[in-house]
């Protein structure tokens, strides 16, 4: 679609043209059908399509904020606001072809068709505020409908009917151009807006390898022949739903095709996003964590293999290969977590790994804790494994209790009853608690140690 917009656009409007002309000459492919109630639901129909892919371009808006979005929201908010308050709401009260409904849809929809030419030759300027200039044109394009309402009622006396009520397509002759002359040149000028925005479409979706703008332009090119066949005959302004019905609807249909495409596109990016912050994540964490550790232990092996047996240094390239090992479970542990899986559900796993491995018991108290940001679950994750390690470990413990809790912030308290330490001779907890409250900081948040010898020990996260 994106590749090769133009050739799509000259097939699909080659298409058209054939059969326009098929069912303006050929009687026996001609088709007209009265049904007031049918105009109904395609006007319903254009409405809910055009108001939707107003609402995906408006997030397109956010995300990349481009001058031509900008645009093309508000000839959608025109398009849809035209169909729903002009056509669709009259047609159910069954005065669709009464004067204002008649001539506020022809104003509409002639100003919705020149949005949509700016927004398909619109420059790709950045805008500062795209959000507040959303909320402008939201306020423009009601400003502008409000006025065309209050034109068309102060005119009504004096404007004239755009076409016979009565009128059937098949009664008419060859051509069947049988509209106002006002409506007519209407539609004509209709014709040349929507032709020249689904070149602009094209023009765009090919530049951009944009695959939205290339249906854009497919249905502008639908959207032109349906003002040729309401040339030909205004079924817009009757009870009869003709050829210009069709492909009007077509026009609409395709809007949807084109929407969900970008829905279903816009999906898959957000996927790949979140596959690579988490690959990063993991990454820096091997970084951060692992590497360093095996890069102590080779050096500390160098210098052991180079001189004598030296047990201080023994036991640091022992407690250094310890950590190293943990971070290769915290790695693989994370690789393997669902993304979606609940903060409390994760944090009681981690200390539940660790409590098996140190065949330390364990006591959870995280329900209710809610969700977090998967930086913020990695922290907690880290630091309950940090925690419990240091407190089988070093402090001997039997028993450790993880409370979390959600209130005025997220607190994760772990409690356990080892042996203690003192603030100034941490020995070999140093690294570990460094570690731990590095982690919480760079969270947003702050972490607090109480520990005395004999009195076991209780780490105290706060996130806001």
């Amino acid at each position: 679609m994106a590749k090769r917009p133009f050739r799509l656009v000259i097939a699909v409007a080659t298409l058209s043209a054939v059969v326009t002309v098929l069912f303006t000459v050929l009687s026996a492919v001609r088709f007209a059908y009265r049904g007031p109630s049918m105009h109904v639901a395609v006007e319903t129909t254009a409405s809910v399509v055009a108001l939707l892919a107003a609402y995906l371009v408006f997030w397109r808006l956010r995300r990349h904020g481009r001058a031509s979005d900008l645009a093309l929201f508000g000839a959608l908010v025109v398009l849809g606001s035209t169909n729903l308050l002009f056509s669709a709401v009259p047609a159910a009260l069954e005065h669709a072809t009464e004067k204002f409904p008649t001539w506020t849809q022809a104003g509409g929809r002639l100003l919705g068709a020149t949005a949509l030419v700016v927004a398909a030759f619109a420059p790709d300027t950045r805008l500062r505020a795209p959000a507040r200039a959303s909320r402008a044109v939201l306020v423009s394009a009601a400003a502008a409908l409000a006025l065309l309402a209050a034109a068309v009622a102060l005119l009504r006396p004096w404007l004239p009917q755009a076409i016979d009520p009565g009128l059937s397509p098949e009664a008419s002759g060859r051509p069947r151009i049988v509209g106002h002359p006002l409506i007519l040149v209407l539609q004509a000028l209709a014709t040349l807006l929507y032709a020249a925005a689904a070149a602009g479409f094209a023009r765009t979706a090919r530049r951009r390898a944009d695959e939205l703008m290339g249906w854009f332009a497919v249905a502008s090119t639908l959207g032109a022949f349906a003002r040729v066949n309401y040339f030909l005959f205004p079924s817009l302004y009757s009870d009869w739903v003709y050829t210009g019905d069709l492909f009007r609807l077509g026009f609409f249909v395709v809007l949807l095709i084109g929407a969900l495409r970008e829905i279903q596109s816009h999906q898959g990016e957000l996927v790949e996003a979140a596959e690579l912050r988490e690959r990063r994540r993991v990454a820096r964490a091997l970084h951060d964590g692992l590497a360093h550790e095996l890069t102590f232990v080779v050096t500390q092996s160098r210098r052991l293999a180079a001189g004598p047996v030296d047990g201080l240094a023994l036991r640091h390239l022992t407690a250094a290969a310890e950590r190293a090992l943990d971070e290769s479970r915290d790695a693989i542990a994370a690789l393997g977590r669902p993304v979606d899986e609940p903060l409390g559900a994760v944090v009681a796993q981690a200390a539940l790994d660790v409590a098996a491995r140190f065949d330390v018991e364990v006591r959870l108290d995280v329900a209710d804790s809610g969700e977090a940001d998967p930086e913020t679950r990695e922290a907690l994750v880290r630091i309950v494994r940090e925690a419990l390690t240091n407190a089988a470990r070093h402090g001997a413990a039997g028993a450790v209790e993880v409370e979390l809790r959600r209130a005025d912030a997220l607190r994760l308290r772990i409690v356990d009853d080892g042996v203690g330490f003192e603030r100034d001779a941490r020995r070999g907890r140093g690294f570990g608690l460094t570690s731990m409250r590095e982690r919480a900081e760079a969270a947003g948040g702050t972490l607090q140690i109480a520990s005395r010898p004999g009195e076991g020990t209780q780490i105290e996260v706060v996130l806001p």
